[in-house]
């Protein structure tokens, strides 16, 4: 049997008719005769992780029950709160994601690919120079292996799936990024791409803003 390391990585923290109504539009201009501005983000205190995906859309991308849990995390100042969720597999797994769409989000998402690879490889080093490099069996008869290395992977702007256990990602379209936590590979892509593509201007967990001013922080749309 393989088993992943157990990593402190201190991923997380850090849709409804109400919302919308606040993110998709407001005429500020009815009365004046001024164009109608439009707004796209939805204000934290009205944000849930719903508009984003439900655990029925969560079972369905991983094939098994999922129901979500409250999460026990709080989230830094400016953040909502991680979506956390259990799939009720032959193990239960824990899967999560979050997003930070703060002025300076995109700078600290490219400070986290740097200190995540960076800390991704330190890890495999230190295991290799314990080990060897080589798989051992612990006491309890379970092989240790080194955490997988972190890998480019094809969501939104950029991505890193890192450490074996999540993907951080830049969105396309909105000025966040947004991190998936997951078992596996193959099935955290498929959770970070629906995370991406329902994550946009209008669902997206920040102070609402004219749609044009967009376009300083993000460069270009999908």
């Amino acid at each position: 049997m393989r088993a992943a390391p157990v990593l402190l990585l201190g991923l997380l923290g850090l849709p409804h008719v109400g919302c919308e109504e606040k993110s998709t539009s407001a005429a500020t201009g009815a009365t004046s005769g001024a164009p109608a501005v439009t707004l796209v983000g939805v204000d934290l205190d009205r944000w849930t992780c719903d508009l984003i995906a439900t655990p029925a859309l969560i079972s369905q991308t991983l094939g098994i029950p999922v129901r979500g849990v409250d999460s026990t995390l709080g989230s830094a100042p400016g953040t909502p709160k991680p979506c956390n969720f259990v799939a009720e597999g032959a193990a239960p797994e824990a899967w999560s994601f979050d997003f930070d769409c703060r002025d300076r989000a995109l700078a600290t998402a490219e400070k986290l690919f740097t200190e995540y690879t960076e800390r991704n490889h330190a890890l495999i080093g230190q295991f290799d120079a314990s080990t060897g490099g080589k798989v051992f069996t612990d006491d309890a008869g379970v092989e240790q292996h080194a955490v997988a290395a972190p890998v480019e992977v094809q969501v939104g702007r950029k991505a890193l799936d890192h450490h074996g256990q999540a993907i951080l990602f830049v969105d396309d379209d909105t000025p966040c990024y947004a991190r998936v936590a997951g078992p596996d590979a193959e099935r955290r892509l498929l959770v970070a791409k629906l995370v991406a593509a329902k994550l946009t201007p209008a669902t997206a967990p920040m102070e609402p803003r004219p749609a044009s001013d967009l376009k300083a922080t993000v460069p270009s749309g999908k």
